[in-house]
């Protein structure tokens, strides 16, 4: 049985060889599809909130008695730390999705007795810790890897706030 599955493994490896020759772009193609990697390689993700953080950004100032307005977008992503580049893909897989939000909106200066108004975008994001196992299919052979995620909160990945400033 374990000479069968080495002769299997042997010819997906020297076919994977050829063809990044036989079609350039092969290669290529083939480096970030997960499907790909499970065709070799089962993965069990287990992650765990620690806390949450936060990315605040000043949209723009407005000073008493005027009105701006303005085209915003905004787009949140996972991001990871200390995590290879041939798991990257499946830890992005359990994360949340990106957010992405674009729209027009107009921003009024502060009633009277304040200077200006200071208006905000807080981008919220759960942070925690990975573990992924990897297990070869063909040997069985387990492969432990861990690291730090941030991802696009669950709840109010997005806050619009605003300060007035004497």
């Amino acid at each position: 049985m374990k000479k069968i599955s080495l002769t299997l493994l042997m010819a997906c490896i020297s076919l994977s060889f050829l063809m990044s020759f036989a079609v350039p772009g092969f290669a290529s193609k083939m480096k970030g599809n997960i499907s790909s990697m499970k065709i070799m390689y089962s993965y069990s993700i287990t992650k765990s909130f620690s806390e949450r953080t936060h990315e605040t950004i000043q949209i723009t100032s407005v000073p008493s008695g005027e009105v701006e307005t303005k085209d915003i977008h905004v787009r949140m992503d996972a991001k990871l730390e200390n995590t290879p580049l041939n798991i990257q893909a499946v830890v992005r897989e359990s994360l949340n999705k990106p957010e992405e939000s674009n729209y027009t909106s107009t921003f009024a200066g502060p009633a009277k007795g304040f200077s200006q108004r200071h208006y905000y975008l807080t981008k919220n994001y759960d942070k925690g810790r990975y573990t992924v196992i990897r297990t070869n299919k063909m040997t069985g052979a387990e492969k432990i890897y861990d690291g730090t995620y941030y991802e696009p909160s669950a709840q109010d990945p997005l806050v619009n706030w605003s300060r007035d400033e004497k």
